[in-house]
């Protein structure tokens, strides 16, 4: 048996003795400073944990809003983009419409023009078939190539003028017919359009107790006509029966 080993003792109960002695002289309370300090230091790391959690959340919030102001600002600039294409679109068909209504009114005016020529001449027509007409034929009295014809129906009064060789640029003149009774003073029998081509082929108004009518003139007169011949006579005739 050596020398060194107590008597009666076991090794593995030495341990476990000095063991609870050390955990008896260590088990002692920390002094209240310590724990105060560690309390402390624990709730400023719990304010600095929310701090930065509330500052994380305010960056991810702050991502957010700019890149639904980068998408809504992108969207709007679509936006405007497609309204400046159809404002442009709108203006261009408004500029169409105004283009095909003036050329549907010039149109309208080409056919009511066409209308009353086809009219004019219808009448014309009739006078020319009626039962003896009464004709006087014009003889230019003028340096200008113009004649023609004033036919009158008898019975209604109704009277057709065809002449050619005028002036179709009268500007702010007009070619008025007259109705010469004898010696009496001449009545205005209507103002005459010339077409292009210089020629007229219309009818006229009624001419009152065609009977007595001895001769017809054409004058030139003032825009709108005149009561009485002021201007000069260019044609001129006697009517036959």
């Amino acid at each position: 048996m050596r020398d060194d080993q107590p008597i009666g003792v076991d090794d593995r109960a030495l341990d476990d003795l000095a063991l609870e002695a050390l955990a008896e002289a260590h088990a002692r309370q920390p002094p209240d400073s310590l724990g105060g300090r560690l309390l402390a230091a624990a709730a400023v790391e719990a304010r600095t944990r929310r701090t930065r959690r509330a500052l994380l959340r305010w960056r991810i919030a702050a991502v957010a809003a700019a890149a639904v102001a980068v998408t809504l600002g992108g969207l709007l600039v679509q936006a405007n983009r497609v309204v400046d294409q159809r404002t442009a679109q709108l203006g261009a068909l408004a500029r169409d419409n105004v283009a095909l209504s003036q050329k549907v009114d010039a149109q309208a005016r080409n056919l009511a023009s066409l209308h009353d020529a086809v009219d004019s001449q219808a009448g014309v027509l009739r006078v020319l078939a009626g039962p003896k007409p009464l004709v006087a034929t014009l003889e230019a009295k003028l340096t200008v190539p113009a004649r023609g014809r004033v036919v009158v129906d008898p019975t209604s009064g109704d009277a057709a003028v065809l002449l050619s060789g005028l002036d179709a640029a009268m500007n702010g003149k007009v070619y008025e017919l007259w109705a010469i009774r004898g010696a009496q003073p001449p009545e205005p029998a209507g103002l005459l359009t010339v077409a292009q081509d210089g020629t007229v082929l219309s009818r006229v108004g009624r001419v009152s107790q065609p009977a007595d009518v001895t001769a017809f003139a054409v004058s030139i007169e003032p825009f709108g006509g005149s009561k009485a011949p002021t201007g000069p006579v260019v044609l001129a005739g006697p009517v036959a029966g």
